[in-house]
């Protein structure tokens, strides 16, 4: 199975860079408030937009779940399982995957809008929907946002009527204005440090699904060594980074953040400077994607390339900004690992122990 079978980034990367180059005119438009972009962020994973009397720069997310919804869509209607509580988790996924995006340029997140779209009101029975929000609620709480505004349209026609599409934005403060991370500092000898994932995230989730669907108990099969659930492992929420880069951005320098989201560990050389990132260490995968890699017959270079694999956030640095990173990340309840080092040489990601090579955009 190939992960471009069914999400070809070969056709949707060319769209993003067009929508720069076609939108670039609209770039200044915010001067006549006085306000600018700031250029270095377009193309980032969130942008910043500055106010020249005031020591912070706003910053802007706009981004979907995927399709990780569906899984709870049949887990929930299967006798088997637990019922609507696995919204719970798609609400915080939801969240996360645009709160994440902010975080990377050294934002702190202020407030969530989301959009629950649906082809059939009927689907929001108020057992659904109250455990989908709670999962939004959980997410407020641990990031200590607001969510003042949403909007939940029926688009019949459009979306299927027994599901949701969804999606949101986040809006933070970078301030003070020096933690504004996008790579301008980036050197040769930086460390690369990955923090851990808490499972699959919402990245790669349509071939995972294709491989469930494929199993004789589809998402009720059993993991071999620990009799977990898979759909459940699924399900589990993505983990929320925005305290823990808060808490490395106030106790040590960072030349670069980068969620492990979609191209998978390509995504460690998002930095638009051209360095090699040579990855000398990867962690054990866990039972999850093992499974998902044995019964999807994926050689190593297409799992690394959909899935995060146990690294959900990259972290490059210098190298005694290491101990500051460790401390923080443990804090927060996360592992943290050191994976290898940049160096001088064309843009690609070199996966040593894995004998992968993931060649520029």
């Amino acid at each position: 199975m190939k992960y471009s079978d069914i999400v070809d980034y070969s056709k949707l990367d060319p769209v993003k860079k067009a929508a720069i180059q076609k939108f670039s005119e609209t770039m200044d438009s915010p001067k006549k408030f006085g306000l600018r972009l700031v250029n270095g962020t377009l193309g980032e994973s969130a942008v910043a937009i500055d106010f020249p009397e005031q020591d912070f720069y706003l910053a802007f997310n706009v981004e979907g779940l995927g399709t990780k919804n569906l899984i709870a869509d049949s887990m929930s209607n299967d006798s088997r399982g637990k019922g609507v509580k696995y919204y719970e988790s798609i609400g915080i996924d939801t969240v996360a995957m645009s709160t994440n995006d902010l975080s990377s340029i050294g934002a702190e997140p202020i407030i969530y809008g989301d959009i629950i779209s649906t082809g059939d009101s009927n689907w929001f029975t108020e057992e659904k929907a109250q455990a989908l929000l709670e999962g939004y609620r959980k997410a407020a709480v641990e990031l200590q946002i607001a969510i003042p505004c949403g909007e939940t349209p029926t688009l019949k026609g459009v979306v299927f009527p027994e599901t949701l599409d969804l999606a949101g934005s986040s809006v933070g403060l970078i301030k003070p204005k020096q933690n504004l991370t996008i790579g301008q500092n980036l050197k040769a000898g930086d460390f690369i440090f990955g923090i851990q994932s808490s499972g699959i995230h919402s990245n790669g989730i349509s071939l995972a699904r294709k491989i469930a669907e494929g199993l004789s108990d589809g998402y009720f099969t059993e993991l071999p060594e620990s009799g977990k659930i898979l759909g459940e492992e699924l399900l589990k929420p993505t983990a929320l980074y925005s305290p823990v880069v808060k808490k490395i951005l106030e106790t040590c320098e960072v030349h670069y953040f980068s969620p492990i989201t979609g191209h998978g560990w390509k995504k460690i050389m998002r930095a638009k400077k051209n360095f090699s990132y040579k990855i000398d260490f990867v962690p054990e995968s866990s039972e999850l994607f093992k499974f998902l890699q044995s019964k999807g017959n994926l050689p190593d270079s297409e799992a690394y390339y959909t899935w995060n694999m146990g690294i959900g956030y990259a972290v490059i640095a210098p190298e005694e900004s290491a101990k500051a990173i460790q401390k923080a990340s443990k804090e927060s309840g996360l592992e943290v690992f050191e994976l290898g080092r940049t160096v001088l040489g064309p843009k690609k990601v070199e996966i040593k122990p894995k004998q992968i090579v993931f060649e520029d955009y």
